[in-house]
């Protein structure tokens, strides 16, 4: 399977260690992992925008739909970072583009996220905010 060329840059990455427990009878990592490693990649990229903390927002972007594609093992000595980049911002909700690669630059997952912004007290779905789509459009360094 061919893995797809983006029209941006990741600017965000963060180093992620496999634990010992990550890896599944077969010896490489669990499917599950990945998940939790693209979690630890969205919670850095947004704390940049939000001061750090998520409590001091009136709203928060939360997972709508997520879809991860496998493009080859990771094994214990794998040496991984998970590469984050907002592709769209619509309304009320954004598209997250992420990519766990190797040392050796290989891709070994890839997943898209479509978040909806929510009011944090009614759970309803709100506009992502000016300030957050300015800050985001800084950061990736492209129109939104």
């Amino acid at each position: 399977m061919e893995i797809p060329q983006l029209p941006f840059d990741f600017h965000h990455r963060i180093p992620v260690q496999i634990r010992f427990n990550d890896i599944d009878l077969f010896g490489h990592m669990n499917n599950s992992v990945y998940v939790q490693f693209f979690d630890m990649g969205k919670l850095a990229y947004f704390k940049q925008f939000m001061g750090g903390k998520f409590e001091q927002e009136p709203t928060a972007p939360v997972v709508a739909s997520l879809t991860c594609t496998f493009y080859a093992p990771t094994y214990i000595d794998d040496h991984l970072e998970v590469l984050t980049a907002v592709e769209s911002i619509a309304t009320s909700s954004l598209v997250l583009e992420q990519r766990i690669v190797a040392s050796d630059g290989s891709v070994k997952c890839t997943a898209r996220t479509v978040m909806v912004n929510v009011d944090v007290k009614t759970g309803a779905s709100a506009p992502v905010s000016e300030k957050w789509r300015n800050a985001i459009a800084d950061y990736e360094q492209r129109v939104m």
